[in-house]
Formats: C-alpha cells, sequence, structure tokens
C-alpha cells in the first residue's frame, strides 16, 4: 500500500504529468472523432463524388468540341451556366447545357441525400451523440463521478436519475457504454484507473467520486488516483473485504461501503422487528 501512496504523491512533476495527460486526451479524442466522422462520410460519397468526377469530364471535353474553349472556361461553364452568351453559341451548346444543367442539379440532389443518411443512420446518430456526451460532459460542475455499472452501480445511477443529481459514468464495456448513450446518459467508456479517464470525466470539478467496481484493489487504486487529483471531492468507494476497507479509508475514501455487510445488517433488522412478534405466537 505504502507504494501506491508513494506513487501518487503530489509533486510539480505529477502536476505537469496530469496537465500533458489532459492535452494528449483531448488532442486524442478530436483526431478520433474527425476520423470516425471522416470514415462514415467517405463510405457514403465516394461513388456520388466518383460519377460527379467523371461527369465534369466529359462536360469540359463536349464544351471544348463544340465551342472551342479552354478547359477551365470549360469547366466554369459548368457551374455558372448564365455566364454563356446564347446569342454566341451554338444550338447544340444550348441543348448540352441544359443537360449540364439538369445533371449537376441531380447530383446536388444525390450528394444531400448521402448526406442526410450519414448523419441520420445509426453510426452516424452514435457519432454525433458521443460528441454532444463529450460537450455535455466538459460543461459539467459540482458533480458526481461513478465508476463501474455492475449491480450497485446501476442502483446508484438510477437513485441520481431520480433525484436529479448530475453525475458522469465510467465504464468499459463498449455495448453498455452505447446502450447509456442512447439513454442520454452521460458516459465514458474508459478505465477508471487511468488518470487521463478521470480527467476527461471532469475529476478537478466534481464534488465527488463514487467507486463500485467488483474489485477490491481497483476501487483502492481509483481512490488514491481521484485523492491526487482532487483534494476536496468526496469518496465513497465499495470495498468485498474487512481488510480491503481499512486501506481503501486510510487512502483518502471520505466513506467505505461494504455491500455484504449492510444487507446483513438489514436483514439483522428485519429479523428483530419481526421476532417479539414471532415470540408472541408461541
Amino acid at each position: 500500500m505504502p507504494v501506491s501512496l508513494l506513487y501518487f504523491s503530489d509533486s510539480p512533476g505529477r502536476l505537469c504529468a496530469a496537465l500533458l495527460a489532459r492535452a494528449g486526451w483531448m488532442k486524442r479524442e478530436r483526431t478520433n472523432f474527425m476520423g470516425r466522422i471522416t470514415i462514415l462520410f467517405l463510405r457514403r460519397l465516394w461513388l456520388p463524388t466518383l460519377v460527379f468526377g467523371a461527369f465534369c469530364l466529359i462536360c469540359v471535353a463536349v464544351y471544348t468540341t463544340l465551342e472551342g474553349l479552354r478547359a477551365i472556361d470549360a469547366f466554369f461553364w459548368i457551374f455558372h451556366p448564365h455566364s454563356i452568351d446564347y446569342r454566341s453559341v451554338r444550338a447544340a451548346t444550348k441543348l448540352f447545357s441544359i443537360f449540364v444543367y439538369v445533371g449537376v442539379f441531380a447530383f446536388q440532389v444525390w450528394i444531400a441525400e448521402r448526406v442526410l443518411v450519414t448523419i441520420f443512420n445509426r453510426q452516424g446518430l452514435e457519432a454525433w451523440k458521443s460528441m454532444i456526451n463529450d460537450a455535455n460532459i466538459a460543461k459539467l460542475k459540482d458533480h458526481f463521478i461513478i465508476c463501474g455499472y455492475g449491480q450497485v452501480g446501476r442502483t446508484v445511477v438510477d437513485q441520481l436519475t431520480r433525484l436529479e443529481i448530475p453525475f458522469v459514468l465510467i465504464e468499459t464495456n463498449e455495448g453498455l457504454c452505447r446502450e447509456l448513450l442512447n439513454d442520454d446518459v452521460l458516459v465514458i467508456q474508459g478505465d477508471a484507473k487511468r488518470h487521463d479517464v478521470l480527467v476527461q470525466a471532469g475529476i478537478e470539478r466534481a464534488c465527488g467520486i463514487c467507486i463500485v467496481i467488483d474489485s477490491d484493489s481497483d476501487n483502492l487504486y481509483i481512490t488514491v488516483t481521484a485523492r491526487s487529483l482532487n483534494a476536496k471531492a468526496k469518496i465513497i468507494t465499495r470495498a468485498g473485504q474487512q481488510r480491503y476497507a481499512n486501506a481503501i479509508r486510510n487512502s483518502g475514501a471520505d466513506e467505505v461501503i461494504i455491500p455484504e455487510y449492510e444487507g446483513g445488517l438489514m436483514t439483522g433488522r428485519m429479523i428483530q422487528k419481526y421476532y417479539p412478534a414471532l415470540g408472541s405466537l408461541k
């Protein structure tokens, strides 16, 4: 345990490392998001773009043949048909310019349709929801961070949602994160043991953090990390064993919960409640 405490000791080097990690994460997130959007649009637009390029080459060739124009002038006529002097061109050029005008309009409709399909299909919607999710998380302040979406984490999320307490969830399972995004839950897919993930969740601005992962060692590690990043945050940590509970409390947790122990206490209270009634029956 002392090794972990020494590893997370406050120092200028640790502060610089945290700032660099945050800057690196922001750069990676922007790059990843733009990469996803670019790939989505390329998949949808490569065919109409290729056909439109071939269409432009054909139009340039026809205009240069009919009117003896330079390639640049013929290309200009494609996108600006009003520049054609109808009094000095051939009848064939007039007919062809009508065909070009209709063709350009058709390509505009085709490309617009592809763009709308890209934005509103499942992958596109997930990308936009992810962007909105990240923007909303960046605006959070005085919120709680929930680490883990197991049985205890689900109950905590339900309670905070009912009480309208702002929170952001950190979960490693990609499928769960996708479902939560669709339910408009602020969620980050990642490992809560990592500095950059906690920084992304806004640990410096958070009111507190609730660590309910099904691993005592991970919960201890996250507790120490969270305390090093925000000395004022309230930390509530789950423990599975009493020996870990003491270590977690000594590492900076304000509250340590042992679900099995709490469940046993509640069961004992229920037995105590009904015991006099059972005794009176005898």
